[in-house]
């Protein structure tokens, strides 16, 4: 076990996916969360390891979209506002033209002051 002192790395996404979908997010998460990270590389840039990407299936019928992202990462000056839209609208894009479903991605920077964490890795080496 490693613990991961550097406490306010990031970023995390968490995809709310309707019961519908979670067969299909089943069979393909992976090559799913590889395209996202893709993309949260591509525009976030963040330290590689950092990243978090976790598919939660919705336990009932929903309200809303089919599929809810919630990305949320550091805020800092070389990620402003176009980025972050960027980045949202990319993954959006993404995940309506592979599901052809209603899309709903929140991208939500956070002041690095106001993070607390703590990291224990055990499965990728944290």
């Amino acid at each position: 076990m490693v613990v991961n002192w550097k406490i306010r790395d990031m970023p995390i996404l968490t995809l709310t996916v309707s019961p519908d979908l979670v067969p299909v997010i089943d069979r393909s998460g992976d090559e799913i969360a590889d395209h996202l990270l893709g993309i949260i590389r591509d525009y976030l840039a963040p330290r590689p390891g950092t990243e978090q990407i976790m598919f939660i299936p919705a336990l009932a019928a929903i309200r809303g979209c089919a599929l809810l992202a919630r990305l949320e990462h550091r805020a800092s000056e070389t990620r402003p506002m176009e980025i972050r839209k960027a980045c949202a609208d990319a993954i959006a894009s993404y995940l309506a033209d592979r599901f052809a479903r209603s899309i709903r991605v929140r991208l939500i920077a956070l002041d690095p002051e106001n993070i607390g964490a703590s990291d224990i890795g055990v499965e990728a080496g944290l």
